[in-house]
Parts: structure tokens; C-alpha cells; sequence
């Protein structure tokens, strides 16, 4: 009775070993900024001595092996400390990179039998930093007659209400504008928004037809005969294009003459 009483008690001992043995990962899912600090946080339950691993999963890839505790390397800028006082093993990286995204794993391997009890896993999402661009607008007048204006306005936002249509300026009855063009750029959260403007009224001024701050292209309006001059032949680009298309045709007879002085050799 002694043996089987002491294998009983083995056993009981060893599945208590074992269910005493759990990996946490409190977050579900985090998501940064690039270049932000990052922190995936691990806490595990372990009676002995633990070893403990982080795995990650890229998209599209399969589970592969980040770092665990005992070698205490930096890989791709990831570090991760043992803290046995507070059963944590937490993942941190000081400046996130948009690559890093990906679903984290922490490991914990039981040294008796070693198996390895994983976390339910965190997603990272690392976001792209992108500021939204200042509102700028833009003044295009007639080469003829400084009468008609148009204007372009840029990355501007919409001013919206619950009872009323979006409404982004106040124009008078001598302003004509076009429909407004919505850039939307869901990733980053932030959209952008462009309009034209035209009137043929005199005291037409591009700045003062919305209800916000705009920043004007240098103070500079542009001008349609800079740009009818930009786009003017260029002479001497031309000439050179005649050149090389005539050394193109002198080549291709030259071969077609060896060519059929060399048939005619063939065939006498």
C-alpha cells in the first residue's frame, strides 16, 4: 500500500504543479504611435524556478521566438526584465516602429516537464505619426484680366453641426465654389479636404472667404504666363532629339546594308 500510496501523492503533487502554472497578459490589444514607447505586459504564477520567452506573429508569418529572460539581448530594439518580486515579465521597447506591429506572446516553460504555457496573446498596432498639414489656399489670376480670381484651398477641416449640412466658409452671391473633395485617410485617422473657389467680383481675396486661418503660398499668387513659360519648347533639347533619331536611322541602314551583302555573299 506504502508504493501506490506514495505515487498517489507524486501525482497529486505534480497536477498541482501544473495548474499552478499560468501565463497572464492583462491587454488584449495596444495601439501607439510611431516612435512612441511601447509596453506589453506579462504576469505569470509559477511555484519554481521560472524561464520565461517571448514569441511574436507578424501578419501573414508564423509564431517565431522574440527573446526570453536568461540571455538578456536586445532584439529589434525589444527588452524584456524578470521581476520575481511582482511575477511580471513585461516586453518594452522605448520607440515603436510602424513594423512592429503584431500579435505578442508570453511564454513560461515548466523546467520538470518542459512544457510551455503560453498568454492569450496582445496585439500591436504601431500607427503611422502624421500631423495634419496647416490650411493653405492658393490664387490663380487671369494673364488678361485681373478681374476674375480663382482660388484653391487645401487640408482644411469641416465644420460640422447636428441640425445643419457641413459648412467650411460664407460666400456672397458673386463667389462660385465647387464641390468640396474629401481625401480620406482613414489609417491615420485625418482627412483632407481641397475646394475651388472663383468670382468675378474685384474685392475678391482668397483668405477672407472662409472662416479660418489660412496660410497663404509665400504671399505669391500664381501667375498663368510663369506657367505657360514653363511649359515653353526647349530649343536646344529639340536639336539634340533631331540627333539622335537621325544616328538612329544611320545605324539601322548600315545594318541593313551589311545584312544584305552578307545574303548575297550566301548565296553566289
Amino acid at each position: 500500500m506504502k508504493p501506490t500510496l506514495i505515487s498517489v501523492l507524486v501525482m497529486i503533487f505534480t497536477l498541482c504543479g501544473t495548474r499552478a502554472q499560468t501565463v497572464t497578459q492583462p491587454e488584449d490589444h495596444i495601439s501607439v504611435f510611431e516612435r512612441s514607447p511601447v509596453q506589453v505586459k506579462c504576469n505569470y504564477s509559477y511555484s519554481g524556478s521560472p524561464v520565461l520567452f517571448w514569441y511574436v506573429q507578424y501578419p501573414k508569418q508564423h509564431l517565431q521566438l522574440l527573446l526570453k529572460h536568461i540571455s538578456r539581448e536586445s532584439i529589434r530594439g525589444f527588452t524584456a526584465h524578470l521581476d520575481k518580486k511582482e511575477a511580471s515579465f513585461h516586453l518594452k521597447k522605448p520607440s515603436a516602429q510602424e513594423e512592429d506591429s503584431a500579435v505578442y506572446y508570453c511564454a513560461l516553460s515548466d523546467t520538470r516537464t518542459d512544457k510551455l504555457t503560453f498568454g492569450d496573446g496582445t496585439s500591436l498596432t504601431v500607427k503611422p505619426n502624421i500631423k495634419n498639414p496647416d490650411p493653405a489656399v492658393y490664387q490663380l489670376k487671369g494673364p488678361k484680366s485681373n478681374n476674375i480670381s480663382v482660388c484653391l484651398y487645401t487640408d482644411f477641416q469641416m465644420n460640422t453641426t447636428k441640425d445643419s449640412e457641413p459648412t467650411v466658409f460664407s460666400l456672397s452671391r458673386t463667389v462660385f465654389n465647387s464641390n468640396t473633395t474629401v481625401l480620406d485617410m482613414g489609417a491615420v485617422g485625418s482627412k483632407s479636404n481641397g475646394l475651388v473657389a472663383w468670382s468675378k467680383s474685384t474685392d475678391f481675396e482668397c483668405q477672407s472667404t472662409f472662416q479660418q486661418e489660412f496660410y497663404p503660398n509665400s504671399g505669391i499668387s500664381c501667375d498663368a504666363k510663369l506657367v505657360e513659360k514653363s511649359f515653353e519648347t526647349d530649343m536646344n533639347l529639340n536639336l539634340q532629339n533631331l540627333s539622335v533619331m537621325g544616328f538612329r536611322i544611320i545605324l539601322l541602314k548600315m545594318v541593313g546594308f551589311n545584312l544584305l551583302m552578307t545574303l548575297r555573299l550566301w548565296s553566289s
